[in-house]
């Protein structure tokens, strides 16, 4: 089981819109197919860890969250308001790769 950030905790407490995403994560992980890896690459010199996956959402299609140098980005329109959301708090729970806070409120 994945330890979750206690500032990420207290964020799904307190926001309404991300503890649901943070509950909508539960049903990728349910469904193992649902997130998939489509590449990682570890420089072993730096530790510098990149990934891609797939997320399949079963209401509105495919969603890609890519993880690089401590940043999370998908493609799905919540992710552009809020700087997380369902697809990769999924990832997040499958890797136990959680992201910044500063990369999540100083997102671009």
């Amino acid at each position: 089981m994945a330890i979750i950030p206690e500032w990420i905790t207290e964020w799904i407490q307190k926001d309404r819109l991300v503890g649901n995403k943070f509950r909508i994560s539960q049903s990728y992980l349910r469904h193992s197919k649902r997130i998939q890896l489509a590449r990682s690459e570890r420089d072993t010199e730096s530790g510098l860890e990149r990934f891609h996956y797939v997320v399949h959402s079963p209401k509105y299609g495919r969603y890609n969250v890519r993880y690089e140098r401590g940043r999370y980005q998908c493609n799905c329109p919540f992710f552009k308001h809020r700087g997380i959301c369902s697809h990769i708090f999924g990832v997040c729970r499958l890797t136990d790769i959680w992201p910044e806070r500063e990369s999540i409120f100083n997102h671009d």
